[in-house]
Formats: structure tokens, C-alpha cells, sequence
């Protein structure tokens, strides 16, 4: 068994439109749910539609979640926009990458980017990161 930590990130100037919420359930290798954390960065209320990012938001912004000892993790990411994109022409609003780190006991088991639509956000599920195969 190791100790994980997850981080979620991204250098998208408009990531202030966005709340963040990182849920890992830790699991032993039999598949017994051994422990359950959550992480959540929230900026605004869904609705908000701000113009700019408030006063107090931090543009270096990520979510990282520290877990105990275990064999896996199952990982669910949420990507809720408060606020519209500023353009209304779908063809100018391209998709955001997010970065999903997984370390293992100190080891990179997972290192990837997730395309993210500007106007739906996204739930992003990963299964039995960092399991024997």
C-alpha cells in the first residue's frame, strides 16, 4: 500500500469561471473502500455570470487531495461553470486543457490532460489509478 496525492490544474486564463471539485475513493487491492476524501475550489455560485474574477481569486489555482495508504484510488472530477463564456460564437470558445496528476507513493502513476468545454464544464471519471496490473 502507498499514499496518493491527486492535483488538478490548469494555466486557462478564464479558470475563475469554473468551480473544482475532486473526489478520490481509496481502495484496497481486494477493491474495499478504505478511505473517502474530498476537495472542492469554489469561486462563485452557478449563475453568477461575473465579468472578471473577484477581487480574492488566486490565478495559481489547483486542487490537490493527500490520501492515506491504499492500493488504488477511483477519481471523480467536476468542472461546473458559474459564468458563461464572454463570446456567444460557439466557433471562438475552444476547449480548456485541466491536468489530472496522480502520485504513488511519491511515483507519477497518471499525468494527463482533459479537454474541457467552456460551456458544459465536465465530469471526468478515472478508475483504479495507480492499481497492480
Amino acid at each position: 500500500m502507498s499514499v496518493f496525492k491527486v492535483t488538478v490544474s490548469s494555466r486557462f486564463e478564464e479558470l475563475w469561471r469554473y468551480n473544482l471539485v475532486v473526489v478520490c475513493e481509496l481502495c484496497s487491492a481486494d477493491g474495499t473502500r478504505i478511505d473517502f476524501l474530498s476537495q472542492e475550489s469554489f469561486v462563485a455560485p452557478v449563475g453568477s455570470n461575473l465579468t472578471t474574477p473577484p477581487m480574492e481569486y488566486n490565478s495559481n489555482r489547483n486542487v490537490e487531495v493527500k490520501c492515506g495508504d491504499g492500493d488504488y484510488l477511483n477519481i471523480l472530477v467536476y468542472v461546473i461553470p458559474h459564468t458563461l463564456p464572454l463570446s456567444n460564437d460557439i466557433h471562438n470558445v475552444e476547449h480548456f486543457p485541466l491536468i489530472i496528476k496522480v502520485e504513488k507513493g511519491g511515483n507519477s502513476v497518471l499525468n494527463r490532460a482533459f479537454e474541457i468545454n467552456q460551456w458544459s464544464g465536465e465530469n471526468i471519471t478515472l478508475e483504479r489509478v495507480g492499481a497492480e496490473k
